[in-house]
């Protein structure tokens, strides 16, 4: 290569500039590595396909409507679809969804034409403008059609002419495939090709919607095959109890990095504005809410702080009762940001300890959490009532729980493992405050609750690992059999061990017809400490 076409092909790569399309929608962004990516000069292309009622449509609808909303003053927006009119689409977004709490004020011109209906938005931004279209595919109901045949040529056409007339930002067709039957596989996918070189040519993002084809027929093409930059592709999966999770996953992003896997996603209507999390209808509004895979949620936290993991304190904290520190030694404790589990076995009073935990950080001016699936608040309330180590922590003086202390019942729900993550990771550091301490009461047999979590080892140690990241100070509870201390009931410790940072173990034993709790260290990193069981006097201060 010589040295002149060397320096002109370098030069030519440092122009290459992207842009960023965000689609404003609920974890989709995330997945995406932040949004679209497209070459600034030209516009981002994204195509949606899935199998029947997968969403595709309520996708597509809510990324145009977003950005329609969103959009500069005296902007263009098309929506096109082929099995639903205009009307019905307006109806859907002002009643099913209320404009996805937009604050817009959104007017219906009149219609000048029965398949086209304008609608009107007045924002911050200034006016802007969707139009919505009634495509129809005449030749598959009758050989002479009534009126204009809306086929993609036409559509090309009315494109062309209100990008000479003004601004236009992005075109939206659904359901694509219905309005190219009658053409073969290849004149199909070059009329595709075609309709996307003609939007991004005149710099318009574009969006395609179609039915994914039955793999038996030859004649449609896969949507792999499509020349897109964003390949999204929604489906159900089969989940135990013969429940179908909606999934989402990308199969292609040509500019950018993106995490790939199945994602879960769900559909709430109007009237959600909910602060309870952990629940398949506690979304955050009206709309699609994606919720991105434990890998990738782990794959999110590692490349945000650039894999730079929080360190831990070197100083021994307040544990909350002091016989969980008796056993150290050399002034060595568990730290800030270390993990610790405590297996407590039946008839001890670990929730009473896990509250302890919890005020002694409300104690020191910490926010604090407390995760239960075992007690709701009216009964974590009576136990702080009633036990005087907690009520002058965890209670104010009008008797409600102190600010600093919230708390979380977790009812059953049929929710995915990327869900339940990602809204635990919503209650330890949301929009109004950020937890610094953390109990989760407890964790045993969690699929008996959340059924869609059986077989997930992995979301412990996840969850661990994206504590660590916000900077949190776990406290996990977890049940084991009567007698493990004494070996029975086939208890291993192993996979705790290597879980966390410090292992506890809460046991009972029986002498003359007392019944004495105990506590023992089986494990912590980089501690002094004693592995004599010592005695638990759970009213000391």
């Amino acid at each position: 290569m010589s040295t002149i076409f060397r320096q002109w092909h370098l030069s030519r790569i440092r122009e290459v500039v992207f842009d960023l399309l965000k689609t404003g929608i609920d974890g989709l962004d995330s997945i995406l590595g932040g949004g679209v990516r497209y070459p600034e000069d030209t516009a981002a292309f994204i195509f949606i396909t899935g199998g029947p009622g997968t969403g595709k449509t309520l996708l597509a609808l809510e990324m145009v409507t977003r950005a329609w909303l969103g959009g500069e003053d005296g902007s263009n927006f098309f929506y096109y679809s082929v099995e639903q009119a205009p009307e019905n689409l307006y109806k859907k977004l002002q009643s099913d969804f209320e404009f996805y709490g937009i604050q817009a004020e959104v007017t219906a011109l009149e219609q000048e034409v029965p398949h086209k209906l304008c609608l009107e938005a007045h924002t911050d931004r200034g006016r802007s403008r969707l139009i919505l279209t009634h495509a129809n595919p005449a030749m598959l109901e009758q050989r002479k059609p009534i009126g204009p045949v809306i086929d993609v040529d036409w559509i090309l056409t009315e494109i062309e002419n209100y990008r000479l007339a003004g601004n236009l930002d992005l075109v939206c067709i659904d359901n694509v495939g219905l309005l190219l039957t009658d053409l073969d596989y290849f004149s199909k996918r070059a009329a595709l090709l075609e309709t996307r070189r003609s939007l991004m040519s005149n710099r318009i993002h574009g969006i395609f919607v179609q039915e994914e084809a039955d793999p038996r027929e030859l004649r449609t093409p896969s949507p792999e095959e499509f020349s897109t930059d964003v390949l999204l592709r929604l489906s159900f999966l089969d989940q135990p109890g013969d429940f179908k999770a909606r999934s989402l996953e990308i199969f292609k992003a040509r500019h950018q990095y993106y995490y790939r896997g199945a994602h879960h996603f769900s559909i709430a209507g109007r009237g959600i504005d909910r602060n309870i999390y952990l629940g398949a209808r506690s979304e955050r509004g009206p709309g699609i809410h994606i919720y991105p895979s434990i890998a990738a949620q782990l794959s999110m936290a590692r490349d945000s702080r650039a894999f730079t993991v929080p360190q831990r304190g070197n100083d021994p904290i307040n544990m909350g009762h002091p016989d969980f520190l008796s056993s150290f030694q050399s002034e060595t404790g568990p730290g800030a940001g270390s993990s610790t589990v405590l297996l407590a076995e039946p008839g001890t009073r670990y929730t009473y300890l896990a509250l302890r935990f919890l005020a002694a950080g409300c104690a020191n001016n910490e926010e604090t959490l407390m995760i239960s699936t075992n007690e709701d608040q009216e009964a974590i309330h009576r136990i702080c009532q009633r036990e005087g180590p907690l009520a002058g922590d965890c209670l104010g003086e009008d008797g409600a729980f102190d600010p600093s202390f919230h708390i979380h019942y977790l009812h059953p729900e049929f929710i995915s493992p990327g869900k339940f993550t990602w809204d635990l990771l919503q209650m330890v550091g949301g929009e109004t405050t950020t937890i610094q301490r953390m109990a989760f009461d407890n964790m045993y047999r969690l699929e008996d609750r959340f059924p869609l979590l059986e077989g997930q080892h992995f979301m412990i140690p996840a969850i661990l690992d994206l504590l660590r990241y916000r900077g949190i100070t776990p406290l996990i509870v977890d049940l084991v059999p009567p007698g493990s201390a004494r070996g029975q009931g086939n208890f291993n410790p192993a996979s705790y061990i290597t879980m966390f940072d410090n292992v506890f173990h809460l046991y009972i034993e029986e002498d003359g017809g007392t019944y004495q709790p105990f506590l023992r260290i089986l494990k912590s990193t980089a501690n002094d400490f004693s592995r004599k069981p010592i005695p638990i006097d759970y009213q000391r201060k």
